[in-house]
């Protein structure tokens, strides 16, 4: 489901697109990339974190139980509760960041074009505590793989979104749990 929206904000954002394929064409080529080349990446990086920042797709992350009686703010939480955190707002509230709902990688690029490796309290699309989902490393690994692969195997064409039948596939505006369905269209360049 990431990878589904990962190519939709590709295509919505075709600068973006444009600017994924030189930073991997300039940075690994035509070769099979490995784990290290993520040091590297430093766009492609800020705009999969950016992804998983922007749409969650398990906002609400697993069941916790309250082991004691807690207070937060106003609200008492009985002991044995059963508890969601909500992720999806967290990673999209305009407290913890500026412009949370426009979709910028660049908010994880610092002032020298480097990947900010420092997570973000607020960034939480795999859980957090002790509950943190324990394949997150390997999801991340595997993301970059597969979209470095991906545009490398694509170099001819660039990848477009496909109006026919009227789709309005805006990333914007679509649910939090999953993009709305949408159709590419690959064109020779």
């Amino acid at each position: 489901m990431t990878f589904q929206w990962i190519v939709l904000l590709m295509t919505y954002y075709p600068e973006m697109q444009q600017k994924l394929r030189q930073e991997i064409e300039s940075q690994i080529g035509d070769r099979m990339p490995t784990h290290e080349d993520r040091n590297r990446c430093h766009y492609v990086m800020a705009f999969i974190t950016e992804t998983l920042r922007f749409r969650n797709v398990a906002p609400f992350g697993v069941p916790h139980k309250a082991v004691v009686r807690s207070t937060i703010g106003n609200y008492t939480i009985p002991e044995n509760m059963g508890v969601f955190i909500y992720q999806g707002i967290i990673c999209r509230n305009d407290k913890d960041w500026e412009n949370a709902f426009e979709f910028k990688p660049e908010r994880f690029i610092d002032s020298e074009g480097q990947f900010i490796t420092t997570r973000p309290k607020a960034l939480i699309p795999f859980g957090v505590g002790r509950r943190v989902c324990p394949g997150e490393k390997l999801a991340i690994a595997d993301l970059f793989l597969v979209l470095v692969r991906f545009f490398q195997s694509t170099q001819d064409y660039e990848i477009v979104l496909d109006s026919n039948g009227g789709i309005d596939a805006d990333p914007n505006n679509a649910n939090e749990f999953a993009p709305i369905e949408y159709k590419v269209k690959f064109m020779k360049i």
